[in-house]
């Protein structure tokens, strides 16, 4: 009798020490997912986003017709401002320079679409009407979008010989009041700032700018 209630005692003991076992390993368990909350090691961090790359804003044409735009109150009738400028192929260039000359002095930029479309027409003056006396010279800063190495590569692309002078400096875009491109000065033979033409250029706003500065 006596070794009966031994064996029940022992198989109880037995039983209950599974059990304990049992629950210790779920509990271990548990605890292996579970965050070590005291590591000192740093969180791995998130992929950090590939940078934002800026593309100035273009300003599209809107006029589909020929129309003289004239410049503003502060520069219409002055005196083109004395500036020179380095050029492109390493020489300088100077604004009253050139007078006995008209001059379409042009503010543009390689990543300017309106400025892209108007570079042939620009070229084309220069080819037909140089002999006439009348210069483009194409103003940009290589600073902004671009680089020099880059404007070399976009007129080779275009096969465009213009002469382009290049600028960083605020002064000059504040005293032509250059808020936007493409912009384009049309400067008289006198020196004479007469009209300003904001946007794109076509074949029919050159024609007659043309026209009106050969009838004064």
């Amino acid at each position: 009798m006596r070794g009966s209630v031994l064996q029940s005692k022992q198989r109880r003991a037995l039983l209950m020490a599974a059990r304990i076992g049992t629950v210790a390993t779920i509990l271990t368990a548990l605890g292996a997912c579970q965050p070590d909350r005291t590591s000192s090691a740093p969180a791995t961090p998130y992929p950090t986003p590939a940078p934002v790359t800026f593309i100035p804003p273009t300003l599209y044409a809107v006029t589909p017709q020929a129309t003289i735009l004239h410049a503003h109150a502060s520069v219409v009738g002055e005196p083109v401002p004395d500036f020179t400028l380095s050029t492109l192929d390493g020489g300088t260039v100077r604004l009253r320079d050139l007078q006995g000359q008209i001059v379409f002095l042009n503010f543009w930029a390689t990543w300017c679409a309106p400025c892209q479309n108007e570079m042939p027409e620009l070229q084309q003056i220069e080819e037909e009407h140089r002999a006439d006396g009348v210069r483009v010279i194409a103003v940009t800063d290589p600073t902004q979008g671009q680089t020099e190495d880059g404007i070399r590569t976009f007129l080779l692309r275009l096969n465009l010989k213009l002469t382009v002078a290049l600028s960083s400096d605020p002064n000059l875009y504040e005293q032509f009041g250059v808020a936007q491109i493409p912009t384009t000065f049309i400067i008289d033979r006198a020196g004479i700032i007469r009209e300003e033409h904001i946007g794109e250029l076509h074949p029919d706003d050159i024609t007659a700018y043309l026209d009106e500065l050969a009838s004064n």
